[in-house]
């Protein structure tokens, strides 16, 4: 029933933006006071932050050793602007380390829908189809995200959302149902 409520707002909201639009008629480039207007740069403006990603330590999973750390960061400069930090960052640590001694317990086939961060809590909403992994990668791959985003000032804790709805579990071993925090 929520899935019909939001995409009938939905709807409703894409057929409203026309609506918003100024119907007066104005040359091209002059605004309604008769003076010139700046046209837009066509190429969206971006924004750069270096981060921390943090990715799977390939020795903690090869020998099991739980003095090692099992996440390692890796710095990586970020850019943004046509979506948030973020997102941006998910999206970066989705493509994988650069580090041979780190790897990804992210699935290849997990499809990030998007993030938003409303009060501290970034909301990382994932596609169903291709949520699909063992019990260390669900881990892996919570850890990793959570670890990231709440390192960003902008994140105290991460809600996981599978097609925009909470669910019990990513993968099907781990409860998503509340909130995480570093």
């Amino acid at each position: 029933m929520r899935k019909v409520l939001a995409l009938l707002l939905l709807l409703v909201m894409i057929f409203s933006l026309p609506a918003c639009r100024s119907t007066a008629q104005t040359p091209k480039n002059e605004s309604l006071s008769g003076q010139q207007e700046q046209t837009a740069d066509p190429s969206p403006q971006t924004e750069e932050k270096e981060v921390a990603l943090y990715f799977v330590n390939n020795e903690y999973v090869q020998t099991g050793n739980e003095d090692l750390e099992k996440l390692i960061p890796e710095k990586r400069i970020i850019e943004y602007g046509t979506i948030s930090l973020e997102e941006a960052v998910v999206r970066e640590l989705l493509k994988g380390t650069e580090s041979e001694e780190l790897s990804t317990g992210i699935p290849s086939t997990v499809k990030l829908l998007g993030v938003e961060v409303t009060d501290s809590t970034a909301y990382v909403n994932f596609a169903a189809e291709g949520l699909n992994g063992g019990s260390f990668q669900e881990m892996m791959t919570i850890e990793q995200i959570i670890q990231t985003l709440t390192d960003l000032e902008t994140v105290d804790s991460v809600q996981f959302l599978v097609d925009g709805e909470k669910a019990e579990t990513l993968m099907g071993h781990m409860s998503i149902a509340d909130p995480f925090t570093k």
